[in-house]
């Protein structure tokens, strides 16, 4: 029977089963549990059928959230603000209107249309700018309701719920003088970052944020809800480290926590344009004394002059003692500002934010590299190249890049077929943010970050791609070695493609 026009037998068998998923977030099944239903059937395949339903009227989908638990919400184009506030992002690039959202409130809750073939996509933080959290005419399963963040001090771990954004863990990991590896943005989903990557701060001294991941729940195409650990599921454990949104829907984390000092150092220096090559040396001087505590952000922007410019977003996991002299050599230059100072380490990853976690903005990402040490040159051609594009369209004068410069110690404790994501270098990560206000001038600045981004790459690997700034379009080049091992897995674990394709 359909779930959207009934009770499927099997779905309502497994709730009267008080044996089946654990309540308990910190708890992770080691026995085997009862045959579950699958939650993404909505009714039985029947041969006969000339063809299949790519649609849900209204009265299906009321009569779905009555089957979905207490808090569960269905949310359409009829309920007005409502619909307009779930189906905005970020960027507003990634703005699709959406035939249904649907926030569920338990793992339970994720019943997909899938015999209905009606598209779907998950959104955790809404963060991705090419609109991978949403869907044009299909359902959008956000799992916002299910954000509850708790901290099991003594074994300094985090446990997360799927809908969980990174600033909702540096908080609570904050009270118990714990943090945890995650970007430099607050604002985005636990769940994007940390199943594709995770660059972030401490990734120098703890690694990237996905190598801090002990254990997920994930519910399967087949309608499983199972854990993936080391020791439970390790290849689903190894796939979702990297490929997470390919093989399920991600509703837990169980995330290594590191111990945390009240304070740390850090802030924003500019400097002009025309200092490029003073500062890059610098930088390079700066990285060369590999301290692990320290990390820089190489932020190439318009500045207050009209024209490209740099700012180095410092930060230093220590007392400001040291953080003076481990950044003297950009210090000694005299910038331009200077608003460096201690702060809570939660703090130090809202700096470059506005007050709304949505912008107003037209936003694409793209993924680079660049190899230490820094070519000043090659950064005097890259504040060129942005120079141009703010000449030639005005309204994409908020467009930069950011270049995340850490020692590679932490990153180096994995091996690249350890997991899903297989970069283990040196090399820094770069994300390029095309962003523009005009929409008629969309094509142009496509166009332009396409080049731009060829030209980043002949700093550093030119095939590498980082998922979560390439807006997952990478392909091959989002895994390299791994690649074929992904494939498997996708044949294993989504043999229909009901997720994201590889």
């Amino acid at each position: 029977m359909c779930q959207f026009c009934g009770v499927d037998p099997a779905f309502a068998a497994f709730f009267e089963n008080t044996q089946g998923v654990p309540q308990d977030p910190s708890v992770i099944p080691t026995q085997p549990t009862p045959a579950k239903p699958n939650f993404f059937r909505l009714k039985p395949k029947l041969s006969n059928m000339a063809s299949e339903s790519k649609t849900l009227n209204e009265s299906q989908l009321r009569s779905f959230h009555n089957s979905l638990s207490q808090n569960a919400q269905v949310i359409t184009e009829t309920d007005g603000k409502l619909y307009t506030d779930a189906i905005r992002r970020w960027s507003k690039c990634a703005i699709k209107p959406a035939l249904a959202v649907i926030k569920p409130g338990t793992p339970e809750d994720i019943l997909l249309a899938k015999s209905h073939k009606v598209h779907f996509t998950v959104k955790c933080g809404g963060h991705s700018p090419g609109g991978a959290s949403s869907s044009d005419g299909g359902i959008v399963i956000d799992l916002g309701l299910m954000n509850s963040v708790t901290a099991k001090a003594d074994e300094q771990t985090i446990i997360a719920g799927g809908g969980a954004l990174w600033r909702d863990v540096s908080r609570v990991a904050a009270e118990y003088g714990l943090s945890c590896v995650s970007g430099s943005t607050s604002h985005v989903g636990v769940g994007g970052l940390i199943l594709h990557g995770g660059y972030g701060y401490l990734a120098g001294e703890h690694g990237l944020a996905v190598d801090n991941l002990i254990a997920a729940q994930i519910v399967l195409a087949d309608g499983s809800i199972v854990w993936a650990s080391e020791e439970e599921n390790s290849d689903l454990f190894f796939g979702i480290r990297g490929a997470g949104s390919r093989l399920g829907v991600a509703t837990k984390f169980v995330i290594q926590a590191h111990e945390q000092r009240k304070s740390v150092w850090g802030g924003p220096l500019t400097f002009p344009g025309s200092q490029y090559e003073a500062v890059i040396n610098a930088l390079n001087t700066w990285y060369h004394q590999k301290d692990v505590k320290g990390a820089a952000e190489l932020v190439l922007a318009k500045g207050v002059d009209g024209i490209a410019g740099i700012i180095i977003m410092c930060f230093y996991n220590g007392t400001e003692e040291d953080a003076l002299t481990n950044f003297a050599p950009l210090l000694q230059l005299s910038p331009a500002t200077n608003a460096t100072t201690e702060m809570p380490y939660w703090r130090i990853n809202t700096l470059s934010e506005g007050k709304d976690v949505y912008t107003d903005d037209n936003i694409r990402f793209a993924s680079g590299n660049l190899t230490p040490p820094l070519d000043p040159q090659h950064i005097r051609k890259l504040l060129d190249s942005l120079d141009h594009l703010y000449e030639t369209v005005p309204s994409a004068a908020k467009t930069g890049c950011l270049t995340l410069c850490i020692q590679p110690d932490g990153i180096l404790k994995k091996k690249r077929t350890d997991m899903a994501f297989c970069w283990r270098d040196a090399n820094f990560d770069v994300g390029i943010g095309a962003n523009w206000t005009d929409p008629a001038a969309e094509s142009k600045v496509v166009e332009w970050q396409k080049e731009f981004q060829k030209l980043v790459s002949t700093g550093g690997d030119d095939y590498r791609l980082y998922g979560n700034h390439e807006d997952f379009r990478g392909g091959a080049r989002e895994f390299g070695i791994n690649y074929l091992k992904i494939i498997q897995l996708k044949k294993k674990y989504d043999p229909e493609n009901l997720f994201r394709r590889v």
